[in-house]
């Protein structure tokens, strides 16, 4: 019974990290492209659909909507809590979790998550303009840095710790590839119409979207440049919102659990894929299927983790088939 609360308090925390991580990535999505509707020139419209699409969910977003034009995908993404993978959503879920695990955490954290949830909801409820967006967009960036920061210098850095590291990381290295996707994608890969001068603008609002233009500049001292680009977020082990950084981070706190044959098995494959390719040659269709790939092993990863650490019944089920 005491190891079956564990696994329950643990996985509350794990995914706590996630949709924390998860509201603010979504806000960070959707700014990608907002902030190139701003660059780009009037006669290229921009393709919302591609954010639906990156998210795997346009089946449920056709069940909800008839165009996939921006005020419908920004609505369906941030605000729509008939879709489980909103921004709202997340933050809905963030709060629940936080409340059943309150014991373990400063008894602010929930305060702080809960007025976030209620302040996003209320701003959320009515017309969606674009500066009410990104004001929103803003909000919920800026107060998940803050809790995060918060939690860092609060809470006792064990096992509820690590746990919350976790699923903060792996849901962070799974949405940068996301926001990096939204340019492997686009139509302005095509290279047509005259456009070519744009594309440098699409890797700008990417690293922009990612607080990592300044850390590209004092890094790679280069102009702006796709390959450098790629090489930068996804090999950077000192970018805290780069992929490799991510893994690693992850493997750390692994380090400190019980039990953890399995999931550092899990994670260093994804490390040594990601090292083992050359990624600022990549683009394409190639980049794409790069991305694909290092999203199935991220999955792979925390299905390792759940049956590892939360899933208590499935692990006695096949320990007694093996026996």
């Amino acid at each position: 019974m005491t190891q079956h609360t564990l696994s329950r308090t643990a996985e509350r925390v794990y995914w706590l990290g996630r949709y924390l991580e998860r509201s603010e990535s979504t806000a960070r999505l959707v700014m990608v492209n907002s902030n190139l509707l701003i660059d780009l020139p009037s006669r290229r419209p921009l393709a919302w659909r591609s954010l639906v699409d990156i998210m795997g969910d346009f089946d449920q977003f056709k069940k909800l909507y008839e165009t996939p034009d921006e005020r419908s995908v920004i609505r369906f993404m941030v605000a729509d809590t008939r879709y489980s993978g909103s921004m709202l959503s997340s933050i809905g879920f963030a709060r629940e979790n936080a409340r059943t695990i309150r014991e373990i955490m400063p008894r602010v954290s929930f305060e702080y998550i809960n007025d976030l949830y209620l302040h996003a909801k209320n701003e959320l409820s009515g017309t969606l303009s674009r500066t009410r967006v990104s004001e929103v967009m803003d909000l919920v960036m800026r107060r998940a840095q803050h809790l995060d920061g918060f939690l860092s210098g609060s809470m006792i850095h064990g096992s509820a710790w690590n746990f919350l590291r976790i699923g903060q990381y792996l849901e962070r290295a799974d949405m940068t590839t996301r926001i990096i996707d939204v340019r492997s994608v686009d139509q302005l890969s095509d290279g047509t119409d005259g456009l070519e001068p744009y594309t440098q603008l699409q890797w700008r609002s990417v690293l922009r979207s990612l607080h990592s233009m300044q850390s590209y500049h004092l890094s790679i001292g280069e102009p702006v440049a796709q390959p450098l680009v790629l090489d930068f977020l996804f090999r950077n082990p000192e970018l805290p919102r780069g992929f490799l950084y991510c893994l690693l981070r992850i493997r750390n706190s692994l380090r400190s659990l019980p039990r953890n044959d399995k999931p550092l098995t899990a994670i260093n494959k994804v490390i040594r894929f990601t090292n083992q390719t050359d990624t600022g040659k990549l683009e394409g269709k190639a980049l794409h299927d790069f991305i694909d790939e290092c999203q199935l092993k991220l999955l792979e990863l925390a299905q390792v983790i759940d049956l590892t650490y939360f899933n208590a019944r499935l692990r006695v089920k096949k320990a007694k088939a093996r026996a």
